[in-house]
């Protein structure tokens, strides 16, 4: 077994781990409390990150940790797993089943793996660097778009945006139709085929970690808003386009200055 099948199975049974955990805590429904930043957090967020740290720290006691909630260990290392416990922890606090759990690996600071787990809609989709992508165990393909004008979006909410404000309005009239706000789950909609273009505004490295390898094995591209390869430093401006075609892609970042 070659060290990205250990790293892709490991990440696999985290995730088939985690998803019973989710999927109780979001039929019982939970209580939420805000964090310094003014974002929520539940009590399955810590839960879901303390036992995916404990798995990985038994494991890969070498590789470092980067997560959500409870801070950062040896980011310098050559390996750095990327965990979100909850990606999208407003919509599961209310109900909305359109939130995920994240699992991430970098090498060298750039995403080699990702995992994206949707335990309502019961979909998974693994990404790891030369290989296909998978959603449930079988291949899929971004869709060919050629041109942002036929392009379906998927944007982050409105409240988001903030300065960016211009730009969405700029995108709104450079593109076919636009959905808004489907976080991770929209990101595993563009590699299945269903959309062509996801942007956001506010993504940290814990939330864009494990959708880069995810797109590009599936046929797409992600990047910053310059165009700039992601890594555990980009900033939180993001993009991804359904294909390699360098037109799309160079008209949804022209579209973005």
């Amino acid at each position: 077994m070659s060290d990205a099948d250990e790293f892709i199975e490991f990440a696999d049974n985290l995730a088939d781990q985690v998803r019973p955990i989710l999927v109780e805590a979001f039929e019982k429904g939970c209580d939420y409390e805000f964090k310094a930043d003014g974002s929520p957090v539940t009590e399955i967020d810590c839960k879901v990150e303390k036992f995916l740290r404990s798995e990985i720290k038994a494991h890969f006691p070498n590789f470092g940790i980067l997560g959500e909630e409870f801070g950062n260990e040896q980011l310098d290392a050559e390996y750095v797993w990327v965990i979100d416990p909850v990606d999208g922890t407003r919509e599961f606090a209310t109900g909305l089943p359109n939130f995920g759990s994240l699992i991430a690996l970098c090498h060298q600071a750039v995403p080699v793996l990702g995992v994206i787990e949707l335990p309502i809609e019961k979909l998974r989709a693994i990404g790891a660097k030369n290989r296909p992508t998978t959603c449930n165990g079988k291949p899929v393909k971004t869709r060919k778009c050629e041109l942002l004008k036929n392009a379906v979006v998927c944007a982050g909410g409105p409240d988001s945006w903030g300065v960016e404000e211009p730009k969405l309005a700029k995108l709104r009239q450079n593109t076919s139709w636009r959905v808004y706000d489907g976080g991770c789950a929209a990101y595993v909609s563009l590699a299945r085929g269903y959309l062509d273009v996801c942007i956001d505004t506010t993504l940290d490295a814990f939330d864009f970690c494990a959708l880069a390898p995810v797109i590009e094995g599936a046929g797409g591209v992600m990047s910053d808003w310059q165009g700039k390869p992601l890594t555990l430093s980009s900033g939180k401006l993001v993009a991804a386009s359904a294909t390699q075609q360098i037109h799309l892609h160079r008209q949804l970042l022209e579209c973005l200055k």
